[in-house]
C-alpha cells in the first residue's frame, strides 16, 4: 500500500510591494555551451522589460562562450567565468546578487518567447503571493524546428499531489519564482544534479500556491546530449530520494516511472540482452503503473487532468494502451 504524506504545511502570506512593474531577476547558468549561449542571451536582452537584472554565471568555458557573453557585457548586471560547484551552486550564486521581486533561471540552451517578461510582471501584480509563476512554451529540438507545445492542449495546470506522486510536469524556463518565497524555502540543493527543479517546485508550493498563465513563455530544446538524456540510472536514483523526501515513500508511482522509461530506453539500445519479447513485457507494465497516476489528477504521461486529485478514478481508467507511455515532459534539463 502506498503510504500517504499527511504531515501540516505551513503557508505563508506576501503583500504586494509598491511600484508599477516587478523587478525581475534572470540567471543563466552555463558551460561550454558555446553554440546556444547567444539565443538564450538575446531572448532575455529582447524583451525591452524595463526593470531588469540579469546575470551570466558561466562555470569556465574552453569553448567560445566567452567571448559571446563579453559582446553583451555592457547590458548584463554582472557575469562571471569560472569554476563552480555545478549547475545549481551557479543558480543559487546568481540568485544571491539577485534584488528583484521574480527570479528565475534560464538555462543557456533555452530561449524566452517575446512578452514573456510582461506577462509574468502582470501576473505578479494580481497575484502577489504566489509560489511562483508558470506557463506553457515551445518544444524544439536543436535547430529550432517546433516539435510541438509542452502541456496538453495548451493548458496549465498545477496539482501538487501530481508533482509529488507523479512526474515533473513544470516546464523550468517557463517558470518564474516569487523572490520572498524562495528566501523562505531555500535555494536550489547543490547536491542534485537532475532533479533540483521538482525539489524546489515541492519545497516552493509547501508554502504558497503557484499560478499558471495559459500562454507559452519559453522554448526548450531536446536534444541527445542534455543532463537528463545522459544521467541514466544515477538521475532515477536521485529522483528516488526526492520522492520519498517529501512523500515518505520509497519508491513513488512516477519514479517507478522514471525507471521504466531509462529501462526501456537500455532495452531497446542493447537487444543482444533484451528481446523484443522483454520489451513487449515490459511496455505491458509501464502501461499499467501509468494508470497510478489517475489517483493523484495526473494522465499517464504525468500532466494533471484537474487542479485537485479525483475522489474516485475516472471512467475508462485500465483502458489505456501501451503507447500512452511517458512523454518526453521532464524539466530536469540542464546546462
Amino acid at each position: 500500500m502506498l503510504c500517504l504524506n499527511c504531515m501540516p504545511e505551513t503557508r505563508i502570506e506576501i503583500s504586494p510591494l509598491a511600484g508599477p512593474l516587478p523587478k525581475i531577476s534572470v540567471v543563466t547558468p552555463s558551460l561550454n555551451q558555446g553554440r546556444f549561449v547567444r539565443r538564450a542571451i538575446e531572448s532575455v536582452l529582447e524583451q525591452n522589460y524595463p526593470n531588469l537584472e540579469y546575470f551570466i554565471e558561466d562555470g569556465g568555458s574552453s569553448d567560445q562562450s566567452v567571448s559571446i557573453i563579453q559582446e553583451y557585457a555592457a547590458q548584463l548586471t554582472a557575469w562571471r567565468s569560472g569554476p563552480d560547484g555545478g549547475q545549481s551552486d551557479a543558480i543559487n550564486r546568481g540568485f544571491a546578487k539577485a534584488t528583484g521581486e521574480i527570479v528565475a533561471w534560464l538555462n543557456a540552451d533555452d530561449y524566452y518567447l517575446p512578452g514573456a517578461l510582461a506577462a509574468v510582471a502582470e501576473q505578479w501584480k494580481q497575484k502577489p503571493g504566489a509560489a511562483f509563476y508558470f506557463g506553457d512554451g515551445l518544444r524544439v529540438d536543436e535547430e529550432e524546428k517546433a516539435l510541438g507545445g509542452y502541456f496538453p492542449g495548451g493548458v496549465a495546470r498545477f496539482n501538487r499531489p501530481a508533482l509529488q506522486w507523479g512526474l515533473n510536469y513544470i516546464l523550468q524556463p517557463a517558470c518564474f519564482i516569487n523572490h520572498q518565497v524562495l528566501l523562505k524555502a531555500g535555494p536550489l540543493e547543490t547536491d542534485l544534479h537532475w532533479g533540483m527543479d521538482t525539489d524546489l517546485w515541492l519545497r516552493l508550493s509547501a508554502l504558497a500556491e503557484p499560478t499558471a498563465l495559459q500562454r507559452q513563455l519559453a522554448a526548450t530544446r531536446e536534444y541527445g546530449s542534455t543532463k537528463t538524456s545522459t544521467g541514466s540510472f544515477r538521475r532515477i536514483e536521485e529522483l528516488r530520494g526526492i520522492g520519498q523526501k517529501h512523500t515518505q515513500c520509497p519508491l513513488t508511482p512516477g519514479t517507478l516511472l522514471y525507471w521504466l522509461d531509462t529501462l526501456h530506453r537500455l532495452a531497446g539500445e542493447r537487444p543482444d540482452i533484451y528481446g523484443e519479447h522483454f520489451i513487449s513485457s515490459l511496455n505491458q507494465f509501464w502501461a499499467a503503473s501509468a494508470t497510478l497516476l489517475q489517483r493523484w489528477g495526473a494522465r499517464p504521461d504525468g500532466f494533471p487532468h484537474s487542479d485537485s486529485p479525483p475522489t474516485s478514478p475516472p471512467a475508462g481508467a485500465g483502458k489505456i494502451t501501451w503507447w500512452q507511455k511517458l512523454r518526453w515532459a521532464l524539466t530536469e534539463r540542464k546546462r
